[in-house]
Formats: C-alpha cells, sequence, structure tokens
C-alpha cells in the first residue's frame, strides 16, 4: 500500500509534476471545506471502508469540484485534485494522530521513499511489505514495533495510503 501550511503547500508544488498549479490553487478545498470534513476523511481513510464513508467523500467531491470549476479543471484532473486533496486532507490528521500514538511520521517518509521530495511511487506499485520495513526502520531507530497497539498500525497503513493518494493526485492534475 505505498503510495500544515502554504509553505509545505509550496514544497509540495516544487517538489512535483504539478509545480506549474499554484499553491494557492492546490489549497483551495482544503480552505473551502467545512470545518471537520478534514477529520471525516481521516476517520473514512483509516478505516479502509470507503462504501461505508461514501456520505464523506460525497462532501469531499462538492468541495472539490467547487474549487475544480474555478480553476476550470477538466475531468480527469478534477479526478485529480480529489485524490490529492483526500490524500492532504487525510495526511493532515492522521499526521497528529500517528504523533500522539508516539510514531513519526518522517520516519515512515524515509523508510518507503514517500512524501514531499520523495519517490512516491503510485499506490498500485504498493506491496505489503511496506509495514515490515516500516517496523524494520522502527526498531532501528530504538522504538519497539511490538509496542505499537493495532489502531496505531491502522494509522500507519493510513499514512502511507493517503500519502499515495495525495501524491497520484499531484502527479496526475496537469
Amino acid at each position: 500500500m505505498r503510495r500544515g501550511g502554504i509553505v509545505v503547500f509550496a514544497a509540495l508544488a516544487c517538489a512535483s509534476p504539478a509545480a506549474a498549479r499554484p499553491p494557492e490553487a492546490l489549497a483551495c478545498a482544503l480552505q473551502a471545506a467545512p470545518q471537520g470534513l478534514d477529520t471525516r476523511v481521516a476517520d473514512v481513510i483509516v478505516s479502509h471502508d470507503f462504501a461505508q464513508g461514501r456520505a464523506v467523500l460525497d462532501d469531499l467531491r462538492v468541495v472539490t469540484d467547487r474549487c475544480a470549476a474555478d480553476q476550470f479543471l477538466n475531468a480527469r484532473q478534477r479526478d485529480a485534485y480529489f485524490s490529492y486533496v483526500l490524500g492532504r486532507m487525510g495526511r493532515d490528521v492522521i499526521d497528529a494522530r500517528l504523533a500522539a500514538a508516539g510514531v513519526s511520521s518522517a520516519l515512515i517518509d524515509r523508510t518507503l521513499d514517500i512524501g514531499p521530495g520523495n519517490a512516491n511511487n503510485p499506490a498500485d506499485k504498493v506491496t505489503q511489505g511496506d509495514l515490515r520495513m516500516v517496523a524494520d526502520a522502527m526498531a532501528h531507530a530504538g522504538k519497539d514495533p511490538k509496542a505499537i497497539t493495532p489502531d496505531g498500525w491502522a494509522l500507519i497503513a493510513a499514512w502511507i495510503v493517503a500519502t499515495a493518494n495525495m501524491f497520484d493526485g499531484l502527479r496526475d492534475i496537469d
């Protein structure tokens, strides 16, 4: 399953093929989203139950479509923008949850070569071995992977999925 603020948007824009799209354009849906949508999006990603989360995804689609229309994005670009925002919203919330669980999102990014400035393989290139690689990296960093709860591992998997969605969307938006 491989896969903030304006400064992060600028870094993401510069580190991706979507560098031609201004950070403000990428931020549109994040800024226009109703309060709490980001948390609901993260909950859907963590649950892996996208059918149950359909109402949340529909709410997200409304917000992203409004911004996409303002930016004159075609249908393919709208889908890519939706994927980007889905992943970005998820990452923002899941990052805080990982920190609360004592897990470094930066360690996950470095280990799997994902996140800003990294390779970010497309989501279809993700393997089951990713969690094992993260566990090995945690052990090497002095954190016992056995101390991570099942909920913590679900957050790690969700982080990987959200990252893949975000960077797949960035790659495909332009």
